[in-house]
């Protein structure tokens, strides 16, 4: 039978000490998180968002748990640079754009395999970076299961391509500069202008491209896609798609 040892008087204290401690750290952590959260967040542009009833266009937010993609309508980008690249991807006529380390973000091996990878994907200084572009043939409500639905004034679509623009790097024509991937159907990456680190992830990139629309964004909040998702509902009017019945490829 286990005989337990009742702490004595002074190590009694000690472990409440050491308790005492231990919240007093987490009370300050969570404060500290809290202020930078509340120091960081962006008012978002009300010029530009939200849009005057009955006018807009809607883009998606479509999360796949740990990356976000911005899928738009591929007309919008006609005539940029960022309507190059997507018109190099795809003929079809929606386009969902995304952003990451270029290393890591290209390669297509499981992710299990390549964790050291994202270590220094997350930790290096100055990481190279790319934009992929994605064709979709229908509206991403109709193709993925976990979207967010947001409506963008068309003014601010334009302010959110310029900033997508402003994201990819031109070439010597002007035009944008294709990377080396492995070869997928209706998808390109494309070198761009922007570095990747811990402080600036591919969901930052997803809310600096909302924020430019004239949406108010966390940059705290947003760091996860659940994060981002959240920020949408509290602060820019996004509502969860549910789950759709029509989910296909």
């Amino acid at each position: 039978m286990r005989a337990w040892v009742v702490p004595s008087g002074p190590a009694r204290m000690r472990a409440r000490r050491r308790g005492r401690t231990w919240r007093g750290v987490a009370a300050i952590a969570v404060t500290g998180l809290l202020l930078l959260t509340l120091a960081t967040a962006r008012p978002g542009d009300r010029s530009l968002s939200p849009p005057p009833p009955g006018e807009g266009v809607t883009v998606y937010l479509v999360d796949n748990g740990f990356h976000t993609d911005l899928a738009l309508p591929k007309a919008v980008l006609e005539g940029r640079v960022s309507g190059l690249a997507a018109a190099a991807a795809t003929n079809r006529p929606w386009i969902m754009v995304g952003w990451g380390d270029a290393r890591f973000y290209m390669d297509r091996s499981p992710v299990a395999g390549r964790l050291p990878d994202g270590l220094r994907a997350l930790f290096a200084p100055d990481n190279p970076s790319a934009v992929r572009m994605d064709g979709l043939a229908r509206s991403p409500d109709r193709v993925y299961r976990s979207v967010h639905p947001v409506r963008l004034s068309r003014a601010g679509l334009a302010r959110l391509a310029d900033r997508l623009d402003r994201s990819l790097l031109r070439g010597p024509g002007g035009g944008p500069v294709p990377l080396a991937a492995p070869a997928e159907p209706h998808a390109a990456f494309f070198r761009s202008t922007e570095t990747f680190a811990l402080t600036h992830l591919c969901n930052h990139w997803t809310a600096d491209l909302l924020a430019a629309a004239g949406v108010p964004v966390t940059p705290v909040l947003d760091t996860l896609p659940a994060g981002l998702g959240l920020d949408l509902k509290l602060r820019a009017g996004g509502k969860a798609a549910l789950d759709n019945p029509h989910r296909g490829a």
